[in-house]
């Protein structure tokens, strides 16, 4: 955690125990215990000698001295010692300056922390914030012990390594049910193996217990084969649970468990693990896996390793060791309910409240269909992860990365498989569904992201903590740029919390009104940041930073801090830009903080009047609105004359020597000019989705128009991103960058859009009724279509192409806002 916001260990989980039981045909029970260790420092002194003394000559007559009289120095001369002087002080005062605004990127905000509920402290504390595992557990301290799980599954041909989520391992995985604090069931299909893996807590402020159980079975298909000789399919299974804090804990078995069991290992980061099984150090052996080698050094690493068939289930307990009780050996004080009887009440629990929360079955969806939701919701739910790390940042003041402090994040993320790390404008949609479900886990994800702002009010908008986080992804998307924002998509967060106070939950209001006066002095440093780094040119616009001006392999370049990336913004960028999507998302912050303010006794009238400014139908119209398109657009300077030409080879080659491949550059046939730009699109219906047309507009009219055009925008999917008139649609972005938002189905868009036709539809006005119905048609495509893909394949996706899901997958980040769309918000 950072350096002011470390809050230590939890007491009771300095010395804990683990027992693990394995039952099968035979079974072998072990615990693993770690005792504190300290270290003391030696300190080394020395001492220097004394100079020695000098001596004088006594006999020496000393000569008559000659007076001299100074003389003064010329004025010119004076002059020129004060200029130097004055210089070398600018000089140094420059460098002073330079260095304390190098530095002050990473200085944390001078705010008072939002302080974390402390009576989640125990609630929270443990749970399944590995999310880019397929199985792992670990308590939200830095130096958490963490277990997590891999597999082999292996015939005659081939030997396959599960452990990290991968797509390209084509399992269908995924969590049953999830609540977020307490439980977590899980399916993983694996070929002709199916994994079950279940994480239950007692629910106990007082107590810190947990239990995971795996088990083996075969899937369906396997079940049913009509080769009774066939033999069951044999998974190598491997637990492991790694020491962060290596030589602080010394682990031991206990005398009944066989060392083949329990290999030790050293390994500097868990994240080699899986480095160390694939280069062949486990081999196959007809008692199972065993992994070559032990170590004599005091271990960071357990491994517990099985060969198992289906039939196998394995209990691991987690119990803190405390003075008045004694280490159990088994299931201990856990036999009481049964396990068994404990798991299901946890999963009718899960029913009962999804079915209290969201109503789906009184909206008319069936049995599967709710059962659709349950899962994508879980998923999303059972993807908080806890990350610990620091981030690598530059600045206009730096020439290199410089690090973040040392700081701890707990998040969801977009997709186990792809993005297992926390996504600044992603959190602010992931929350929209899991607030609606428990408000206080809401609360403790802000508490984490807000706490990361630096001294500007500035929030790194991807987080990439940790060895584990950081070995999944490319080197060039690791350092974060001070200068680059994100859209504060956390205001809509907020905003939902607000309409979401619930009067008969006193305690709840209370907690969440207390939140707000704690985050109020960070949400307002984070509004400014972005208003004195992302104005444009024209007094009221805003222009996002980031796009590469002197890029010649890009069609368009793109605007990854928009979070829409290669949606087709103005062909040469520079500063004169204005985007119309970063106008809406300060018009509406401005309202949301005002509402903020109002609730906890601030003065809203700053905010206030920034949203009746933004709002107004003349600015934003001068600003953003094309009579020549006809929709809203940004501005600059741009041309849809570009297009990707490959270059020439060189014309001196030796004999018999190959033409090379040359790379696609951009080629421009006819020079920009300033202008709106002509692409209809997701950015166009900004001012829709967030809310600023008045009801009567008749730029509201046209907006609709288009959106509901199926020449245009309108798919029996959802809308899409981009028109299909667009000069830019379905365009690769570079020889090789496929188009990811021109013209693809994104849900968190087309939940914005949602909630603005529900929003219009209730307002009087000559648009309210077709607000209605296209609303309701809109919806209808959306759930039909991605529950019949996810009949079809297994998954959620990341978004969706003539119907057909694209992109990462499991992708049950902001496309689980489905559950919410069902549910009418």
């Amino acid at each position: 955690m950072g350096k002011s916001k470390n809050r230590g260990k939890n007491a009771a989980d300095e010395d804990s125990s683990k027992a693990i039981s394995a039952h099968s045909n035979g079974n072998s029970n072990g615990s693993v215990v770690l005792r504190s260790a300290t270290a003391a420092a030696v300190e080394k002194t020395s001492q220097d000698g004394a100079p020695p003394r000098s001596s004088l000559k006594r006999d020496v007559v000393p000569k008559p001295v000659k007076k001299h009289v100074k003389k003064k120095p010329a004025i010119g001369l004076s002059w020129a010692i004060g200029a130097i002087c004055a210089v070398i002080l600018a000089v140094g005062g420059y460098f002073i300056y330079l260095r304390v605004q190098e530095r002050r990127v990473v200085t944390p905000f001078a705010g008072a922390l939002i302080p974390f509920d402390r009576s989640y402290k125990n609630e929270l504390l443990w749970g399944t914030y590995r999310p880019g595992v397929y199985f792992g557990v670990r308590s939200r301290t830095p130096d958490s012990v963490e277990m997590g799980m891999m597999w082999f599954s292996y015939n005659a041909h081939q030997l396959f390594l599960r452990h990290l989520c991968d797509q390209n391992d084509k399992l269908r995985y995924g969590w049953q049910q999830h609540d977020g604090r307490s439980f977590g069931y899980q399916e993983i299909i694996d070929d002709a193996v199916n994994i079950s893996t279940t994480f239950v807590k007692r629910h106990n402020d007082q107590t810190n217990d947990w239990i995971s159980r795996i088990a083996i079975g075969a899937t369906a298909s396997a079940s049913n084969s009509k080769k009774n000789d066939t033999p069951k399919p044999t998974t190598g299974l491997f637990l492991y649970f790694d020491w962060r804090t290596r030589g602080s804990s010394n682990p031991f078995y206990s005398a009944e468990s066989c060392r083949d069991h329990f290999p030790f290992c050293c390994l500097p980061k868990v994240s080699l693990l899986r480095r160390l099984f694939s280069l062949g150090v486990a081999a196959k052996s007809g008692a199972g896996l065993k992994l070559v080698g032990h170590t004599t050094q005091t271990p960071n690493l357990i491994v517990l390793e099985l060969a198992v068939q289906p039939g196998f289930s394995l209990d691991v307990v987690y119990e803190p060791m405390r003075q008045e009780t004694t280490r159990s050996n088994g299931l201990g004080s856990w036999k009481t309910p049964p396990l068994d009887t404990l798991i299901h009440a946890k999963k009718q629990a899960f029913r009962d409240k999804f079915h209290k929360v969201f109503q789906l079955i009184e909206r008319g969806y069936n049995d599967e269909q709710n059962e659709f939701a349950q899962r994508v919701f879980s998923n999303l739910i059972g993807g908080l992860g806890y990350f610990y790390g620091e981030s690598l940042v530059v600045s206009q003041w730096s020439s290199t990365p410089s690090k973040y402090w040392t700081t701890g994040l707990f998040t969801a993320v977009p997709s186990r498989s792809f993005f297992p790390r926390g996504f600044l404008w992603d959190e602010g949609f992931h929350q929209l569904l899991i607030s609606r479900w428990d408000v206080g886990l809401t609360r403790e994800v802000m508490t984490s992201w807000f706490n990361l702002m630096n001294a500007d009010g500035w929030i790194p908008r991807e987080q990439i903590l940790g060895d584990e986080a950081r070995s999944r992804v490319p080197d060039e998307f690791i350092i974060q740029n001070s200068e680059y924002a994100n859209p504060p998509s956390f205001f809509l967060t907020i905003e939902s919390m607000l309409d979401s106070l619930d009067p008969d939950r006193p305690d709840e209001v209370d907690k969440t009104l207390k939140f707000f006066e704690f985050a109020y002095p960070r949400l307002q440093a984070w509004y400014n940041w972005f208003n004195a780094t992302q104005t444009g040119s024209l007094i009221g616009s805003y222009h996002w930073r980031g796009r590469n001006i002197t890029t010649e392999r890009e069609l368009n370049p793109k605007t990854l801090t928009s979070g829409l990336d290669d949606y087709p913004r103005a062909s040469h960028p520079g500063p004169e830009e204005r985007h119309v999507d970063l106008y809406c998302w300060m018009a509406y912050g401005a309202g949301v903080l005002a509402r903020v303010a109002e609730e906890i006794g601030e003065n809203p009238l700053p905010y206030r009047t920034a949203e009746l400014y933004m709002k107004q139908q003349e600015r934003l119209d001068q600003l953003h609105w094309s009579d020549k398109h006809g929709f809203y657009a940004d501005f600059g300077r741009h041309t849809d004359a570009v297009r990707l030409e490959r270059q020439q080879a060189p014309r001196q080659l030796k004999p018999g020597q190959p033409a090379p491949q040359m790379p696609k550059v951009r080629v421009v046939d006819r020079d920009p000019k300033p202008g709106f730009v002509n692409a209809l699109g997701y950015v166009s219906l900004f001012p829709l989705m967030l809310r600023l047309l008045d009801p009567s507009a008749a730029t509201l009219g046209h907006t609709l128009d288009h959106l509901r055009s199926p020449n245009l925008l309108w798919t029996d999917y959802g809308v899409r991103s981009l028109a299909r008139n667009s000069a830019l649609f379905a365009a690769h972005n570079t020889e090789h960058d496929a188009p990811y938002w021109r013209g693809a189905v994104w849900i968190n868009m087309n939940f914005l859009i949602l909630k603005a036709l529900k929003f219009y539809g209730e307002q009087p006005g000559p648009f309210q009724e077709k607000s209605q119905r296209i609303g309701q048609e809109l919806r209808d495509n959306l759930v039909q279509n991605m529950y019949r893909q996810y009949q079809k394949t297994g998954y959620v996706w990341e978004q969706y192409v003539d119907g057909e899901g694209r992109g990462s997958h499991p992708f049950t980040g902001w496309s689980s806002l489905v559950v919410l769309i069902m549910s009418d918000f």
